[in-house]
């Protein structure tokens, strides 16, 4: 209970900061958003590799890199804490 109570203000902060961003849920998509040239230069990396073998790949580089940062926001918080080391 000590605890939600010291997490509380926090929580209404990073609420109140998701709440500024704009709704985007009436916005159509784009007509002319065309990402062809992406997948044409994507497609030279596909003439090496398999796109399953690609795709874990990047699903590796996207698991470590979002573990790492999660890793460094824990860390900073609980470094904040007095007392602990």
């Amino acid at each position: 209970m000590i605890i939600e109570f010291l997490l509380n203000p926090f929580f209404w902060f990073v609420e109140f900061l998701f709440n500024l961003l704009p709704d985007m849920s009436h916005i159509d998509p784009l007509s002319d958003f065309d990402i062809s040239v992406f997948i044409y230069i994507l497609s030279y990396g596909f003439y090496i590799f398999p796109f399953s073998l690609f795709m874990i790949f990047v699903s590796n580089i996207l698991f470590w890199k979002s573990t790492q940062l999660t890793w460094a926001i824990i860390e900073w918080i609980y470094k904040k804490i007095p007392g602990v080391n």
